[in-house]
């Protein structure tokens, strides 16, 4: 008899059970929507996200408000011949600021070693990578292109002219890359030659081994590390007053990599200012990306800081909202510049187009394609979840 009843007791179970699914099955569109709506209220911003939105966005116009503008090329008409006065006049005004900030405040240590002085180095406009005459002897056989010496020797590089050029300027050198079109050298290979320079006469004087000029500039700097500021900053005078002559500088690295290349470009008229100018777009849209991407990152490690299992015990949820701090953050920044960029073009801004934050619009197209794949996972792993249970969970009707 307890047999009989327990039969069916289960049968009633199972029956029970049988019309409980059905009745979730039949309801499934509705309890869906309920989960839906679920999901949306529980990822909602609330005031601390709408704060965290509020300051990223404000973050991401202020990147492209600051971010440096669309530089009109300087035309060779423009530029300044490289001994102009007002270039005298430039350097001159330099060495003197830089002599009151420094000249009572550092002091005065004599050589053992027969290297210059901070004030030798900071207060002489001469540097020594500019001496071209030489004995035309032995090594010394060099053809400097005269006026066009600045392609030829490291230290007017506008990269590499930061190691070499202060190096020279703190052991009295110059570095130079021969060419193989003039029988300088024998190989296509990149190669370095460094020469002493008597800066009395601004001749060259005997052959040194080029590891051996950074040993000797490391030298000096341990007997004075004033030197080294003062060579940093007449190297960076040197380099500002040549940049914006008709010579101008050359191409960065190129000298090294291929000197009869460099010369032959440096030739015919293109240079560091050229190629500036030519890649700025691509400079701006690298530097407004990074930037941008910086922006979110911080703005979501911060979020992330904020996040109490007590109140949001899924973090998975908590995480959306990081996702759509960003996501919007970028969208309302980005279509703020779109908004400015059409005014500014209908009103006659002929820059309104290449100001365009470019960089800042490629990360937010980033941000829609991630963000949204991101949280649509998320949703969908949510009420997958949710919907497992309700079919599972017997007390529900």
């Amino acid at each position: 008899m307890n047999h009989e009843a327990e039969l069916w007791d289960d049968v009633s179970k199972s029956a029970h059970e049988e019309k409980r699914v059905i009745n979730v099955l039949e309801n499934a569109a509705t309890i869906l929507d309920d989960l839906d709506r679920q999901f949306e209220e529980r990822t909602s911003l609330n005031k601390l996200d709408v704060t965290f939105l509020m300051f990223a966005v404000t973050l991401q116009l202020l990147r492209i408000y600051l971010l440096p503008k669309f530089q009109e090329k300087l035309e060779d008409d423009e530029r300044l011949a490289h001994d102009d006065q007002s270039i005298k006049e430039m350097e001159r005004q330099n060495i003197e600021k830089y002599k009151e900030d420094h000249q009572n405040k550092w002091y005065t240590k004599k050589s053992e070693k027969g290297y210059r002085s901070w004030q030798e180095i900071a207060f002489t406009i001469k540097v020594p990578y500019d001496a071209t005459r030489h004995s035309g002897e032995g090594y010394n056989n060099r053809n400097m292109r005269g006026a066009k010496h600045r392609v030829k020797t490291l230290g007017h590089d506008p990269w590499l002219g930061w190691i070499f050029g202060v190096s020279n300027i703190i052991t009295d050198s110059i570095s130079i890359c021969p060419e193989y079109k003039l029988g300088e050298k024998s190989m296509r290979l990149p190669y370095v030659e460094s020469y002493m320079v008597d800066m009395s006469s601004f001749t060259w004087k005997e052959r040194i081994p080029t590891m051996q000029i950074f040993a000797n500039a490391i030298e000096s700097i341990k007997e004075d590390k004033h030197r080294l500021y003062a060579a940093v900053f007449a190297q960076s005078l040197h380099l500002t007053s040549d940049m914006y002559t008709k010579m101008g500088l050359q191409i960065p690295f190129l000298t090294l990599i291929d000197s009869d290349k460099a010369y032959e470009i440096y030739s015919s008229g293109y240079d560091y200012m050229d190629l500036k100018f030519d890649t700025q777009v691509l400079r701006r849209t690298t530097k407004s990306a990074a930037l941008a991407m910086l922006i979110n990152t911080i703005i979501g490690s911060i979020h992330a800081l904020f996040y109490n299992p007590n109140i949001e015990p899924e973090r998975d949820l908590y995480n959306v909202k990081t996702h759509k701090i960003i996501l919007y953050s970028n969208i309302i920044a980005t279509y703020s510049d779109i908004l400015q960029t059409a005014i500014k073009s209908v009103v006659g801004d002929a820059n309104a187009v290449i100001n365009f934050d470019l960089g800042g619009f490629l990360v937010t197209l980033y941000r829609i394609t991630h963000d949204v794949q991101f949280i649509q996972k998320i949703k969908e792993e949510f009420i997958i979840h949710k919907w497992e249970s309700i079919l599972m969970n017997n007390n529900y009707d």
